[in-house]
């Protein structure tokens, strides 16, 4: 309650006090006033004097429930920390799957083309990009020819043998696999000595014939004979006019083929295998300038070109 209605109170008591010691005085001076009206005065003061000892109270009340007291001030809320969230653990790693690889074995007197369709077949790499990359590479631990008029580069270094190859591997790793074999097994030989490798490759089928074959070459080179072998010109038949992976070729017949060209082609026809360049390098000793595969599955040496022809005519010439 506040002091303004207190003194309030206070006033109006006084009042109701000065009031009855008036009757009273007037009682003792002899009743000048009458006792009703007196009565009647008293009561009105009294119910002047009661509202507005009401309406202080009210107005304290009012004052009361508009003014917080101290004890019903509220303290700050405090904010609540949030709860911290637990350490994530962290994620395995998967476990990888070791690489597929693929077994590849490339036979002896395979072309570059056909290695790289093998390649292909066998989900190593794809033919096109490996025939790009053979075609732009250098090798780094041993040399080969960088004659531009070869239509394709690595024809002869990439070494007949069985693989073991990565799936979608890179074709780059896989030329340098086949490269360094090559090196390893047949580093050394002269560019010469490949060349005819090639080429006792395919016109040989035994290692004693391929021997023989390759004396017919360097005989043949030394007396400046063309050599006619016809896997020469199936060379640039097959694997040249016409191929996806090179682009004019009207002009590799005169230098592959050679029933045109006077010696050895420009390059080799072929990737040779072990034998083929052992024969090569250390050819058998003879005279013989000519040969065929005859029908009786053996291969006929003749010194002349007559005695030749009449031993074709006697077994037969079997092609292919």
């Amino acid at each position: 309650m506040k002091a303004s209605g207190i003194v309030k109170r206070v006033l109006s008591g006084l009042c109701v006090l000065m009031l009855l010691t008036s009757c009273t005085s007037l009682e003792e001076k002899g009743n000048l006033f009458d006792e009703s009206s007196v009565s009647s005065e008293s009561s009105q003061l009294m119910e002047n004097s009661q509202p507005q000892e009401s309406a202080s109270e009210n107005e304290s009340e009012m004052v009361s429930e508009t003014e917080p007291s101290p004890e019903a001030t509220e303290e700050p809320v405090s904010t609540p920390k949030p709860t911290p969230k637990p350490t994530a653990k962290p994620t395995p790693v998967p476990t990888q799957e070791p690489l597929k690889t693929v077994n590849v074995t490339i036979p002896e007197g395979y072309t570059v083309p056909q290695i790289a369709e093998l390649l292909e077949k066998k989900g190593v790499c794809s033919a096109s990009e490996f025939v790009k990359v053979s075609q732009n590479y250098t090798p780094k631990s041993f040399t080969i020819s960088l004659d531009s008029r070869r239509a394709y580069r690595m024809e002869g270094y990439l070494f007949p043998d069985t693989y073991e190859f990565y799936v979608d591997d890179d074709p780059e790793n896989v030329l340098i696999r086949l490269l360094n074999n090559y090196n390893a097994k047949a580093g050394g030989i002269s560019d010469k000595q490949l060349i005819v490798a090639s080429i006792v490759e395919k016109e040989s089928r035994s290692a004693e014939n391929a021997a023989m074959v390759a004396s017919v070459i360097y005989n043949r080179l030394n007396a400046g004979m063309k050599l006619e072998m016809d896997a020469t010109r199936e060379y640039v038949n097959q694997s040249i006019t016409g191929s996806p992976y090179l682009g004019s070729t009207g002009s590799y017949a005169a230098l592959y083929n050679t029933y045109k060209c006077s010696a050895l082609p420009v390059g080799p026809i072929c990737c040779p295998g072990s034998r083929a360049i052992q024969a090569a390098v250390s050819p058998a000793s003879s005279e013989y300038y000519y040969f065929f595969f005859g029908n009786d599955n053996q291969n006929h040496y003749s010194k002349t070109y007559k005695e030749h022809v009449a031993a074709m005519e006697k077994y037969g010439v079997q092609y292919g």
